[in-house]
Parts: C-alpha cells; sequence; structure tokens
C-alpha cells in the first residue's frame, strides 16, 4: 500500500510499468493453498490444463521500483495477501461494485 501512496505523491515514475513485490519466491500452488487456507479453508482447489506460458513460482523484478522509487518491500507474500482479504472483506461492496462497472 505503501508503494500506491508513493506514487500518487511523487511523479518519478509516472508513465512507467513497475512490478511492486515481495522479496519472497513462492510457487504458485503455495500462493493459491495460502489465499485459500485465509478465506475458506474447506474449499478445495481446481486444476485447468497447464499452458506452456504458466509460469511454477511467482518472483516479482522490483529493480525498477527500487531505482525510481527507493521501493523496499516491508512485507512477505503471506502478509500481503491476509492484509489484501481484511482490506477486501471491510470495502467488498464498494470494490465489486466498482469492478463490475468498468
Amino acid at each position: 500500500m505503501e508503494a500506491n501512496v508513493t506514487l500518487l505523491s511523487e511523479d518519478g515514475a509516472d508513465g512507467e510499468a513497475l512490478n511492486i513485490g515481495s522479496t519472497d519466491n513462492i510457487k504458485i500452488l503455495t500462493l493459491a493453498e495460502e489465499i485459500r487456507n485465509q478465506i475458506a479453508p474447506e474449499l478445495g482447489l481446481e486444476f485447468a490444463e497447464r499452458h506452456d506460458a504458466d509460469a511454477e513460482d511467482t518472483h516479482a523484478d522490483r529493480s525498477k521500483a527500487e531505482e525510481l522509487l527507493g521501493y523496499e518491500p516491508t512485507r512477505t507474500i503471506r502478509d500481503g495477501v491476509e492484509e489484501f482479504i481484511e482490506w477486501y472483506r471491510s470495502n467488498r461492496e464498494w470494490y465489486e461494485g466498482l469492478v463490475r462497472s468498468s
């Protein structure tokens, strides 16, 4: 969230695409399980046929954000998932309305 506030208040990255991520390298399956476990642990995961472009892991190259904004992550990806879920639950009505109208 701090990165978004910085992007709104500083112009050093205007017009640039940046990866904002943590230092974690995490398997996509582990990330899906983490999200599921925090939302509804009783749910199963469904798998579709693998696509050639599917990644096994996720890891953001945030070097450009570091260079332009001085960005350094302050949370693990698991902490970020937990914070986002809490935010989503508090803002669900507003957020879903926004998504439906876009």
